[in-house]
């Protein structure tokens, strides 16, 4: 098989599996939905924290060699660019959603939960080099089980505004994405993985662009990280389809419980959702981003 074809192959096995991973999450809440109505029984608040805690921990163990070999100003380039879409998203999701959702969301106690297992785990995953990533998906499953139940007993009520969100995060990597390109050389695309580095990184790097591929990897997983630990904090002050918008398209699976915790199991309607449409786009987008950027250059 030729490079170029193994290349090929790699991408498509990863959109594939991708695809697979919306019918799973999207049948665990369904099922959920399903027992929650059957067992007649609302299951107790206090798990989202919990599990979210212990999501964020075994994400950022996971990521943490990553971030360990990437120092000095790698990182820092690559932490400006995630805060700047992270803001980006919630400011301009302000002008489309200008009601606080100070009201239902929790206070940041969620975000210290988050901050705190972030710390541990990168520190843990830094010393103790183990797969912390087979814990990801079955603590996943079980927190959209338990929203689906959850569900079955909240009354859902369609807010228009979140179906703005696909369209906030689009708009604010386009306005993101030059400042950084002029400045710093880098591919545009990279602001276009919408936090999704697991396509994004290996994309641009067997596109031929090692350093795009670093930087796709990097700023893709510290605005997933970012989304963690700030969006509690911004959600005082702005909008929930701004919010919604920072997580990109992470709020399928790893921001999801996020979410959830702050603003109801109800609102993981949205945010599975949101994340399922930017999942859908960003292997067509990200592509033609990279591509448009080449051949101008």
């Amino acid at each position: 098989m030729s490079s170029r074809l193994y290349k090929r192959f790699l991408r498509d096995l990863r959109l594939n599996r991708r695809v697979f991973e919306l019918l799973k999450y999207g049948g665990a809440i369904a099922l959920g939905y399903a027992l929650g109505k059957a067992l007649r029984r609302r299951p107790p608040q206090w798990v989202f924290a919990f599990v979210v805690a212990l999501l964020v921990f075994f994400v950022a163990a996971n990521a943490s060699p990553i971030i360990s070999v990437n120092l000095g100003g790698f990182v820092a380039v690559s932490l400006l660019y995630a805060l700047a879409l992270v803001f980006a998203s919630a400011l301009l999701g302000s002008l489309i959603d200008r009601t606080s959702g100070g009201e239902t969301a929790q206070r940041p106690v969620i975000s210290l939960y988050a901050l705190s297992a972030l710390i541990a785990g990168l520190i843990t995953g830094h010393f103790v080099r183990l797969n912390y990533s087979v814990a990801v998906d079955p603590l996943l499953l079980f927190l959209l089980l338990v929203a689906g139940a959850d569900m079955a007993w909240v009354p859902l009520r369609l807010e228009k505004s979140m179906l703005a969100s696909p369209a906030i995060s689009l708009a604010s990597a386009a306005a993101v994405a030059p400042i950084f390109t002029l400045f710093f050389g880098i591919t545009p695309a990279v602001a276009f993985g919408l936090g999704w580095y697991s396509f994004a990184g290996p994309y641009l790097a067997g596109a031929g662009d090692a350093v795009g591929g670093a930087y796709g990897l990097l700023v893709n997983f510290l605005r997933e990280q970012l989304t963690f630990t700030l969006a509690p904090v911004l959600a005082m002050r702005f909008g929930k389809a701004g919010i919604l918008a920072m997580g990109g398209a992470t709020t399928m699976d790893t921001t999801l419980p996020l979410y959830t915790a702050l603003y109801g199991s109800a609102f993981s309607l949205y945010a599975f959702t949101n994340g399922v449409l930017l999942t859908l786009i960003v292997p067509i987008l990200l592509p033609l981003v990279h591509q448009l950027y080449t051949s101008i250059i």
